[in-house]
């Protein structure tokens, strides 16, 4: 038979020269680089982007305090408080489009790497992480909303009370809805300028409540997007939670394992040699 141990190992040294392994991982670790670069990008964007939104959301809830505390300038608050409010709408809008986006990054990750891989994972971490941390800026921005139009009921409960009308809070939601402010100008006489001006600020805050009642809606609106993709992460939450408790099952059992071989070692220290030298007998 012919010694052909040469020849296997030119063959050998060709086919490392033309396929190369390193190339072959540091082009598998370019492309995973390179998927996390991209998203950890867009993550970082969206979360200068979530910061601002809650300065925002702090300087409304400032604007709302002085909406109820303040006896003048109650137009120029208010201008504010609708550019705040403006801005914030814009910015969440914005920030959803970006997480639709880096929602296809992590399904591309999935789709490439294997929803098992290091890769998707990280990934989609990232991705519930920073989707709960918008969720939580958009429900502070509601929170602030809410305390804004609570506040224009009190407002206008006073004025009620300047005009002489005792006026429940139930019987307020429904005069809201119904705008039917015109009721209490019925009984008022030309002279009494008090009355007339508190009916007139009750007009006004009424106004304002339906502008109110209009950007609310547009939060709600964003909020039942947000649920469908919290919603949608889920099941990804629950594999997740499986793992950590799976791991720790695993250290758990292997320090156990451990600490036997150990003590098994201390009381017999020779059949380690057991294996390598003939046992006298």
């Amino acid at each position: 038979m012919r010694d052909r141990l040469n020849e296997l190992q030119e063959y050998a040294k060709l086919h490392s020269q033309q396929y190369p392994e390193d190339a072959i991982e540091k082009d598998i670790l370019f492309q995973t680089d390179h998927t996390l670069a991209v998203m950890q990008k867009e993550i970082q964007s969206i979360r200068t982007e979530n910061h601002l939104m809650k300065v925002d959301v702090k300087r409304m809830g400032k604007q709302t305090t002085r909406f109820l505390t303040s006896m003048r300038r109650l137009s120029s608050i208010k201008r504010d408080t609708n550019s705040i409010a403006k801005d914030i709408k814009a910015r969440g809008e914005g920030i959803h489009k970006k997480l639709q986006n880096l929602k296809a990054i992590n399904e591309e990750a999935e789709a490439t790497y294997g929803k098992n891989s290091a890769t998707a994972r990280i990934a989609k971490a990232q991705y519930v992480a920073i989707t709960h941390a918008f969720q939580e800026a958009m429900s502070e921005y509601n929170e602030a909303e809410m305390a804004q139009r609570e506040n224009c009921k009190i407002r206008i409960q006073r004025q009620l009370e300047i005009m002489g009308k005792d006026i429940s809070g139930n019987q307020i939601e429904d005069m809201i809805e119904q705008g039917k402010w015109d009721v209490f100008s019925e009984n008022l006489l030309a002279d009494v300028k008090g009355a007339r001006a508190a009916l007139n600020e009750i007009e006004m805050r009424h106004k304002e409540l339906l502008k109110l009642e209009s950007r609310i809606k547009d939060v709600h609106d964003l909020f039942l997007q947000m649920a469908l993709l919290v919603e949608e992460q889920a099941e990804t939450l629950n594999i997740i939670e499986l793992n950590v408790v799976g791991v720790q099952d695993y250290v758990a059992e292997a320090i156990t394992h451990v600490k036997k071989a150990v003590e098994y070692k201390k009381k017999n220290p020779c059949r380690m040699l057991c294996c390598c030298c003939p046992c006298c007998s």
